[in-house]
C-alpha cells in the first residue's frame, strides 16, 4: 500500500512539474482590442526558438477597458505574463508595487537591446511618473503606441472652423450627431481643458496641473459639461467608429488619432475626412508594455517587450494601428517621411534636431505647436473611478430616457388608435 501511495505521488509530482514545464512554453499577452502589426506574434515565436532554442506559444488575450483587466489581475484572476497599460495605469501598478522588471540579460547572448530606440519624448515622461516612486522607469516599462484625442468630421456634414473650438459639443445644430469615444480619461482631459482654457492661457494654471490633480470642483465641472454635451452624443464605441467615420454616412467622431488616420485612409474618394484638435487642447496618451508581478513568465515576457521594439515591427505594429510607435530610430522618420505631403511640421521633440521640418503625416505625428496644447493624464487613483462612475451614468441616463420616449410614442399611437376604431364603430 505505502509503495502505491509512493507511486502516485510521484505520478502527481511528475504532473506537476509538466505542468510547471509547459507554462514555461506558453506566453500569455493581454492588450487593447485590434493593437498589434499583422503576423508579429507568429514571427515572434519563430524568432524566439531561434534565439533561445525554445518553443513558446503566443496566448493572446483582448480587452476594452485596461482597468478591469489590472483589477483581475490584482484579485488573481488572471495571470498575465505581459500587459499593455495606459500611462496613469502604468503609474497606479508601480504605486501598488504590481510590476515585474524588464530582463535585459539577453544582450549577453547578442541580441539587441531595441528598447532603447524609444523617443526621449517618451522616455522623459515615463520618468517623470517613476520620480514620484522613486524607480528608474526604463526598468519597468518601454513605450509603445501613442496618440492624442481630436475630432474626426465628415466636410460633406461638417464644415472645419465649426470644431475649432470644443464648444460643438453643446451646439444644438450637431444633435445626436456625435460619435463618442468609449473613454472617460480622454474625455476628461480634453473637458478640463475646455473648461480652463482661459486661465491656462492668462498663465493662472497649467494643463499638466489640471491632468495630475482631479479635484472634487473640477470633476464637478466635468460632469456638469458632460451633461450639456449628451444630446449631441449618437453612441459610443471603442474600436468600430472608425467604421462608422470611414463608410460616410456618420458626421462626426471625438477619436483617437490613430482611429482617424485608419479611417481616412480606408475610405472611399467620395468620402472627406479631417481630423482637427480644437484651440483649447486636449490629452496625449501613451500605451506601454509592462510585466505584472503575477507574471509566470518573465523571461519570454521580456524577449517580447524587446522584439516589439525593433524597427520592422515597430512599423507593422503602425501600419496596422495607425498609431505612432514610441520607437524613434532614424529608419523610422525616414519611412514615415512622404515628400508627396507639401507641408512641413516639427518633429524634433519627438525625433531629434534633425526633424524640425519634415514632410510626415500630422495626423499620425502632432507637431509641436499640438503637442503644447495637450496634457497627459496622471494617476488618481479613487478619483478616477468617480469619473468613470459618472460617465456611466450619462450613458445610461440617455439611454433610459430614449426607452422613455419609445415607450410614450408606443402607448400615444395605442391611444390614437384606439380612438379610431371605437369612432369608427360609433358611427356605424
Amino acid at each position: 500500500m505505502k509503495r502505491l501511495a509512493t507511486i502516485l505521488i510521484a505520478i502527481f509530482c511528475t504532473l506537476g512539474t509538466q505542468a510547471q514545464y509547459d507554462r514555461q512554453k506558453i506566453l500569455k499577452v493581454y492588450n487593447w482590442d485590434e493593437y498589434i502589426g499583422k503576423g508579429v506574434i507568429e514571427k515572434f515565436e519563430k524568432w524566439y526558438k531561434e534565439v533561445t532554442g525554445n518553443t513558446i506559444k503566443v496566448e493572446y488575450v483582448t480587452y476594452d477597458y485596461p482597468e478591469d483587466c489590472f483589477a483581475q489581475m490584482q484579485s488573481g484572476q488572471i495571470d498575465a505574463d505581459v500587459f499593455c497599460p495606459p500611462e496613469y495605469l502604468f503609474e497606479r501598478m508601480m504605486k501598488n508595487g504590481f510590476l515585474h522588471p524588464i530582463d535585459t540579460s539577453f544582450v549577453e547572448k547578442g541580441i539587441p537591446n531595441w528598447m532603447k530606440g524609444t523617443s526621449p519624448f517618451i522616455d522623459n515622461l515615463l520618468q517623470l511618473i517613476g520620480e514620484t516612486q522613486g524607480i528608474r522607469a526604463k526598468d519597468y516599462t518601454v513605450g509603445y503606441l501613442w496618440g492624442n484625442t481630436g475630432v474626426l468630421i465628415n466636410t460633406k456634414y461638417v464644415k472645419p472652423e465649426e470644431v475649432y473650438s470644443w464648444e460643438f459639443l453643446f451646439d444644438s445644430k450637431f444633435r445626436g450627431k456625435v460619435i463618442m469615444k468609449d473613454s472617460f480619461s480622454d474625455l476628461y482631459n480634453l473637458l478640463i481643458n475646455y473648461a480652463f482654457y482661459e486661465e491656462i492661457k492668462a498663465g493662472v494654471t497649467n494643463r499638466n496641473l489640471l491632468a495630475t490633480y482631479l479635484t472634487n470642483r473640477n470633476i464637478a465641472i466635468v460632469e456638469d459639461l458632460l451633461e450639456k454635451a449628451r444630446p449631441q452624443m449618437k453612441s459610443f464605441d471603442v474600436d468600430d467608429d472608425k467604421r462608422l467615420m470611414a463608410d460616410g454616412s456618420n458626421w462626426m467622431s471625438v477619436t483617437w488619432n490613430g482611429d482617424a488616420k485608419w479611417a481616412i485612409d480606408e475610405a472611399s474618394k467620395d468620402v472627406n475626412l479631417q481630423y482637427i484638435v480644437p484651440k483649447e487642447g486636449s490629452d496625449c496618451w501613451m500605451d506601454c508594455w509592462v510585466i505584472p508581478a503575477c507574471t509566470k513568465n518573465a523571461e519570454a515576457a521580456s524577449y517580447w517587450i524587446n522584439f516589439i521594439c525593433r524597427p520592422d515591427i515597430a512599423l507593422l505594429c503602425m501600419d496596422e494601428t495607425g498609431y505612432s510607435s514610441a520607437i524613434a530610430t532614424p529608419d523610422i522618420l525616414r519611412t514615415v517621411t512622404n515628400d508627396k505631403i507639401k507641408e512641413t511640421i516639427d518633429l524634433s521633440y519627438f525625433f531629434g534636431p534633425k526633424a524640425t521640418a519634415v514632410h510626415v503625416d500630422s495626423v499620425m505625428y502632432p507637431d509641436i505647436n499640438t503637442i503644447n496644447r495637450c496634457s497627459f493624464l496622471r494617476d488618481s487613483g479613487d478619483r478616477q473611478e468617480v469619473i468613470r462612475e459618472i460617465w456611466d451614468k450619462i450613458k445610461n441616463k440617455s439611454v433610459i430616457n430614449y426607452w422613455h420616449i419609445a415607450i410614450a410614442g408606443c402607448i400615444l399611437l395605442a391611444i390614437i388608435l384606439t380612438c379610431i376604431i371605437i369612432l369608427r364603430r360609433l358611427r356605424k
